[in-house]
C-alpha cells in the first residue's frame, strides 16, 4: 500500500506541477496581421533505475559453512539527493515477512539474511529488514542509467547461515528478491 502511495503521490505532483505555474503569455493585436508569444513549459522529475543484478546461485551445497554471495549492481539516480530501497522476496508461503528460500512443495524454508550497500562490494553494507525503507542511501551512478559511465554503484548481498542449511531435507531451494528504488 505505501508504494501505491508513494507512487501515486509523485505522479499527481509531477503530473500538475507544470499547470500551477502561469505561463507567461501576450495575446496579439487586432488588426491586418497579429502575433502572440507563449511559453512553452517542461518539468522532468528525477528517474532512478536499478539494472544489471545477477543470480546468486549458490550450486550445490557442501554440507559445512556459511554460504555468502554477493553481486555488484548499476543503480543510476537522476537526481541529486539520497534514494531510499526496499527488498521483498516471494517466499511467504510459510513464514511471512521474512527472507527465505523455499524448496519447491513450499514445505521447508531457510531463512536468508540480505544486505544493502550504496556502494560495490560489501565493506559497509547494511542488513535490510523485509519490506522495510533503507532510507540515506547514496552514491548512485548519476551519469549514465546503464552504468557505461562512471561503472557499477551499489551491491546486494544474502547470507544462508550453516545451522539453516543443515535443517532442512535436501532438495532444490530459491527465492525471488524485489528491490524497489525510490527518491528518499
Amino acid at each position: 500500500m505505501y508504494k501505491m502511495t508513494s507512487f501515486i503521490m509523485f505522479f499527481l505532483f509531477t503530473a500538475l506541477l507544470p499547470y500551477t505555474v502561469s505561463a507567461a503569455t501576450v495575446n496579439g493585436n487586432l488588426g491586418a496581421t497579429s502575433t502572440a508569444t507563449t511559453d512553452v513549459t517542461l518539468v522532468i522529475g528525477d528517474y532512478l533505475r536499478i539494472s544489471d543484478l545477477d543470480e546468486i546461485a549458490f550450486g550445490t551445497y557442501a554440507g559445512s559453512g556459511h554460504l555468502n554471495g554477493n553481486d555488484d549492481v548499476c543503480l543510476y539516480y537522476s537526481g541529486s539527493g539520497d534514494y531510499r530501497v526496499t527488498i521483498t522476496d516471494d517466499s511467504n508461503d510459510i513464514t511471512t515477512n521474512a527472507f527465505q528460500v523455499e524448496n519447491i512443495p513450499n514445505t521447508e524454508e531457510i531463512d536468508m539474511d540480505v544486505y544493502w550497500n550504496d556502494k560495490t562490494g560489501t565493506s559497509s553494507r547494511k542488513l535490510v529488514t523485509y519490506g522495510a525503507p533503507l532510507t540515506k542511501q547514496s552514491g548512485a551512478n548519476n551519469q549514465s542509467n546503464t552504468c557505461s559511465v562512471g561503472g557499477l554503484s551499489a551491491n546486494l548481498s544474502v547470507s544462508l547461515r550453516q545451522a539453516d542449511l543443515q535443517a532442512v531435507s535436501g532438495g532444490y531451494f530459491a527465492s525471488e528478491l524485489t528491490i524497489l528504488v525510490e527518491p528518499d
